[in-house]
């Protein structure tokens, strides 16, 4: 929720832990003193010395970023020269400005190191090219969501003033079953099979798009629904011939409904809809159902099936 805290930097508190920071301060320090009590040894003993002095480095970087690399950096830079100053005056000697330069220069490797491995984990979401298999949606391409609502809104509103207004919902049969024999992948391929079927048999002035990772809608703007049977059967029928990703052929089902003046909103268009492609595919799919609601349009075609008002669903015979 928005009016909750996101953390120490969002309350205004010290964006490193008390513990990191007492370690970042003091480690470097205690190397320090060990390496003014040390002062008559150079070499290799003052080098192992300050190894300690990457602690901050590492500790700020991976609460801070590269700021927290730049403080240890400076913080473990200011102990070894203080440290080579005071070890030079207690020996009377010059001080060992090329050790100190040593160390310098490997806590500046470190620091860097630090800050870039804090970045390369910090921008990693951003790097993932896509979901997990079980996370994607097939046919990304086509419109839907709130895109899609907005264009069924306005054809809705546009169907009051001036009908007839259809839609279908396609559905490839099956789906669970290809996903469990041939994985997602697949099944997201019998999905491009049925938005190709649709897109071959769609006029370019109809709205279609995706309502869901399962289910496609086209939209016919002035086509009743004698016009929306006879289009689903064309889908239909030009899945079977569409190539498929395993032997054998994709089936899909359909669900028609049409605007009628009862309805409020376009929602309730769609909601007829599914019931009908639900009905379809509880029939053995393969088929279209037309949600007759309130409709008064007359439909004969032989072998239509209509779903009315009342959940009863009866098929046209062909009549001689």
């Amino acid at each position: 929720m928005k009016g909750d805290s996101a953390g120490p930097e969002a309350t205004g508190s010290f964006p490193v832990p008390t513990h990191a920071f007492l370690l970042s301060a003091f480690v470097p320090a205690l190397a320090a003193v060990a390496r003014i009590a040390l002062h008559g040894e150079v070499g290799t003993l003052a080098l192992l010395i300050w190894l300690a002095g990457l602690v901050p480095v590492f500790l700020l970087t991976r609460y801070m970023g590269w700021r927290g690399a730049l403080l240890g950096l400076v913080w473990t830079s200011a102990m070894v020269v203080l440290a080579e100053l005071f070890a030079a005056l207690l020996a009377g000697s010059s001080p060992e400005w090329s050790l100190a330069g040593v160390v310098v220069a490997v806590t500046a490797s470190a620091a860097l190191a630090a800050g870039l491995e804090r970045q390369w984990w910090a921008e990693g979401p951003q790097r993932v090219p896509a979901a997990p298999e079980r996370d994607r949606q097939c046919a990304e391409g086509l419109p839907s969501g709130e895109i899609l609502d907005y264009f069924l809104d306005k054809l809705f509103e546009a169907a009051r003033r001036t009908p007839p207004l259809s839609i279908i919902l396609f559905a490839v049969d099956r789906y669970d079953e290809y996903t469990e024999l041939y994985g997602e992948t697949k099944a997201c391929a019998a999905m491009e099979v049925a938005v190709n079927a649709l897109q071959a048999q769609t006029r370019a002035s109809n709205v279609y798009g995706r309502v869901d990772d399962r289910t496609l809608i086209v939209v016919l703007q002035g086509e009743g629904l004698a016009v929306a049977h006879a289009f689903s059967n064309r889908v239909l029928e030009e899945a079977t011939l569409q190539p498929v990703p395993w032997s054998g052929r994709i089936t899909l089902s359909g669900g028609a409904a049409g605007y009628d003046p009862t309805m409020q909103a376009s929602e309730t268009l769609v909601a007829q809809a599914r019931q009908a492609l639900e009905t379809a595919q509880r029939m053995g799919g393969e088929r279209v159902v037309i949600s007759k609601g309130a409709s008064e349009e007359t439909l004969v075609a032989p072998g239509m099936v209509i779903l009315h008002s009342d959940g009863q669903v009866r098929e046209i015979r062909e009549t001689v």
